[in-house]
Order: structure tokens, then sequence, then C-alpha cells
């Protein structure tokens, strides 16, 4: 049975000289783990498919519960991620986190109307083209939060929480573990949870990643103590929501510090 779909490459295993195992991400089937036999040969029609971030049309066959490379055809190459190591290590906590948080065999359009293989394919163009229009701080923290959206886990940005009020003279606050704005009129000073008075510029960027359509969600500038914020308050949000690190992001945070 051949079946297609449009997927990357999200994590690869050798077999031997000449062949791999192959994570690909779907949107009809989730992960799917297909073997591309001689992959690895210099004269093969899937070396370049089969590279890890390839973003590719795949034409499977699947033998019951496995899947082969029958095909494939590439869509964009990302390879040159590889040539900057904290690029490179970026993506892969992206490819781990989305390996981690997509389950095999379902269909992920069903809950969500945005593609996740689109976005991942539109971060991964972020991080290359990263520091032209905005750093790589901007990009993961654009990637953690709008995640988390597709992940079911969106926090509500419209307004203050208890008034309705879109903006506040004295500032808003964010409460992370109960993912929703409280603006400074309304909060309560002996409130004990976590909370967060986001910068102006903070709170914009967090409202363009969670609202805009998937291609304009990294389109923001930020810098300075607001990025910093912005970082900060993603990746907290992203790890408390899905209950786990990274040890890609581990490694990733070591090296940039």
């Amino acid at each position: 049975m051949l079946i297609t779909y449009d997927g990357i490459v999200i994590g690869r295993r050798e077999i031997g000289e000449n062949s791999c195992f192959i994570d690909i991400l779907t949107d009809e089937q989730g992960i799917v783990e297909a073997t591309a036999h001689g992959a690895n040969k210099i004269n093969s029609n899937l070396l370049s498919s089969a590279a890890l971030f390839s973003y590719s049309t795949f034409c499977l066959n699947k033998n019951k519960l496995r899947y082969t490379v029958n095909s494939a055809k590439p869509k964009y190459s990302f390879h040159e991620i590889g040539a900057d190591i904290e690029k490179l290590s970026l993506a892969s906590y992206f490819a781990q986190a989305v390996k981690f948080c997509t389950p095999s065999e379902q269909n992920l359009t069903e809950n969500s109307p945005d593609s996740h293989v689109r976005f991942l394919a539109v971060a991964l163009y972020e991080i290359l083209h990263a520091g032209e229009n905005r750093s790589l701080a901007a990009v993961k923290a654009a990637f953690e939060l709008r995640y988390s959206v597709l992940l079911g886990f969106a926090p509500n940005l419209v307004a203050c929480h208890n008034c309705g009020h879109y903006d506040c003279e004295r500032g808003m606050y964010f409460l992370p573990q109960k993912s929703k704005l409280v603006c400074a009129d309304c909060f309560n000073p002996d409130f004990e949870g976590e909370r967060v008075l986001l910068f102006p510029e903070t709170l914009f960027a967090m409202r363009n990643i969670v609202f805009s359509p998937l291609e304009k969600c990294f389109k923001f500038t930020i810098g300075g103590n607001g990025e910093k914020q912005l970082a900060a308050i993603a990746e907290d949000y992203f790890l408390y929501r899905t209950e786990r690190t990274f040890s890609a992001l581990k490694y990733y945070n070591a090296m940039i510090k």
C-alpha cells in the first residue's frame, strides 16, 4: 500500500552503513517512523530527502505496521542550519519538542486549524535567517508560545480576565499558571501565585505570536529587556504546560550562556 505525505524529518538513526530509520512529522499521521534503504549512498535519490530537517514529499510503502520510503521529492532544504552550532542546537530542540508532543498514527488537523508541518517549516526557516530581522531568542520564544497554542494550551491574552480592558496605563500582569492576563487596576496584591508585570513590547509580541496567522507569528521586533522577558515567559510557559524539560534545550541554554 503506497501513501504520500508532506513531512519534515525530525529524527534519524543509522542502520549499518547505507540505511537509516527516519522520524517524519506529518499532518495526516503524526510521527511516522520509516526505513530509508540505501539513503546514505552517494548516488541515492533519498540522500537529501532523508537528511535531518529535510522538508519533502514522501511516498511510503506501508506493510502492516512498518513504513518504508519508496521515493521522496525535496520541497525545501534546511541543511545550512548545520553550519552554525547555535542554530543547529536550537533546531534540535524544536525537533525534540515536536517529537515528544506529537502522537503517532493520529491526524493532527482534526483539533487544529494550523498545519503542524508548515509551522515547523516556518520555524526552521526563521532559525536559518535569524540575525537579519530578529534574534534566535525571539524565534525560540515565538516557537514555544505558538506551539503551546497548537497543542491546545493557548493563553488568554485578549484582555484583562476581570474587567475586560484590552490595556491598562498601570500595566498588565500575566499569570502563567492560570494562563490569563489581569490589569494592574484589578490585580490583587495578596495573590501568591506566579505573576509577571509585562513590558508593553512584551505583551505586543505575545499577542502577535498567539493571534497572528501562522506565516506572521514570527514577524515582530523586540529587543533589550522586553526580549529577555519574552524569552523567559515563553520557555517557562511551554515547559510548565508540557510538564517536562528537554535535553536539547539544556544543551542550547548552556551553550549560549
